[in-house]
């Protein structure tokens, strides 16, 4: 008796597909006829599938071509592709900027969710031909799901959003490597001491004698993290700008804990709130409902974590805010998370008002009410601490001749807008 048999159907594919892939055509079709275009992308080069549209077994390959320039991907759509072509891709680093060409040019293209992508066309013969046909395959079965593809805009804001984060990550990582310097030689700072200022600089050359050689190396770290933290402060005012721009997300900052970094990345990362229909989308999204498991006799099962799943760059600004949400008294997620924190524990506690938090980011963006919000002394510090950020010439810029005018100004338009 032969044991784990192959059914039939799926040797008929695959020995279909293979057939296919020795032909190695790339003719265009002279008939109009839906097809599925699979497209498995690189910097320089892709792959593409052609399938007909039916269902994933039976669909049959009709052509398939590789190592195609990526620079040429215009013309090569130009000639190849019909009008009634959907085109099929993976959620990669270029993924945006290809589907926006193809867009351009008048035709469909879709993204897949990258991890349930994987997971299912990485499974037998790993090379970019075999990928490509079977990205579309994986479509046409519709175990992927689509993801959501930003505009221009949208894009340009989450690159700024990236910018900043990395720029706060190297401005730590600077940090860490001077005090390890200072450290080998038993040298600590004064508290309160400044690295970012260049008065940092001078107590640590005064701490003790240093060679020629190991004062400029503490000045070259020293020049690294002023360069850094100069990027950063530049990318935080242009984030401050941008928000002022559009008051439909400045009037996030009424609600507590959410402050203008929390708030230009949520702007970056939803960048349309119609894509979520309701409150539990949005939280999933970022990946704050917890999970269960179940199994066996076991019918009741488990509640876990909010686990790795979702937007975790996000998700981690929301639980700073909810903690930030959970210290001011005057906050009605104050009382309910200190009781939680008592009942379960503080992680606990944190991601249940991180996700009461963002259920009320997403009513606030419907123009919903929510008693979530600030009290006008705690907008007012927000504002003040918005005004220094930009400077006193940028305020002056703006046509506000102190920063008092600039934060009743903005005050009066967050209040309205809400």
């Amino acid at each position: 008796m032969v044991k784990n048999r192959i059914p039939v159907c799926h040797v008929a594919v695959y020995l279909r597909n293979a057939a296919c892939l020795t032909t190695n055509t790339m003719n265009k079709p002279t008939e109009k006829i839906n097809r599925i275009i699979g497209l498995d992308m690189h910097p320089d080069v892709f792959a593409a599938a052609a399938l007909e549209k039916t269902t994933a077994d039976l669909s049959k390959v009709l052509w398939v071509q590789d190592r195609v320039p990526t620079k040429g991907i215009e013309r090569w759509a130009k000639k190849y592709l019909t009008a009634g072509d959907v085109l099929v891709l993976e959620a990669s680093g270029n993924s945006f900027e290809v589907a926006s060409r193809f867009h351009r040019l008048g035709y469909t293209c879709l993204v897949l969710e990258s991890c349930q992508a994987a997971k299912i066309k990485d499974n037998f013969c790993n090379d970019d031909r075999h990928s490509a046909i079977k990205l579309a395959r994986v479509y046409l079965s519709g175990l992927a799901k689509l993801v959501w593809q930003p505009d221009e805009e949208t894009r340009q804001m989450r690159e700024i959003f990236f910018s900043h984060r990395a720029s706060v990550k190297d401005c730590t990582r600077l940090r860490n490597r001077i005090r390890t310097f200072l450290n080998e030689y038993c040298v600590r700072l004064p508290k309160g001491t400044r690295l970012t200022q260049s008065s940092g600089l001078n107590c640590a050359l005064k701490a003790r004698e240093w060679s020629t050689l190991q004062s400029e190396l503490l000045r070259e770290r020293f020049e690294q993290l002023w360069q850094t933290e100069a990027r950063r402060k530049r990318l935080e005012k242009l984030m401050v700008e941008l928000l002022l721009e559009r008051p439909e997300w400045a009037k996030l900052w009424r609600l507590m804990g959410v402050r203008h970094i929390v708030a230009f990345a949520l702007m970056a990362m939803i960048g349309d709130i119609k894509r979520f229909p309701n409150a539990k989308k949005l939280v999933g999204y970022f990946g704050l409902s917890p999970s269960k498991v179940q199994s066996g006799n076991n019918a009741k099962g488990r509640e876990k974590g909010t686990g790795n799943t979702g937007r975790g760059d996000v998700r981690a600004l929301l639980v700073q805010a909810a903690q930030n949400a959970m210290t001011q008294k005057s906050s009605p997620l104050h009382k309910w998370g200190w009781k939680l924190t008592m009942k379960k524990n503080k992680n606990v506690a944190v991601a249940a008002v991180a996700r009461k938090l963002t259920t009320a980011i997403w009513h606030l963006l419907q123009g919903h009410f929510t008693q979530i919000l600030e009290i006008g002394k705690h907008l007012e510090t927000k504002l003040l601490k918005l005004a220094t950020v930009l400077g006193r010439e940028r305020i002056k810029e703006l046509g506000f001749k102190r920063r008092q005018d600039f934060v009743l100004h903005h005050f009066n338009i967050i209040q309205l807008s809400t």
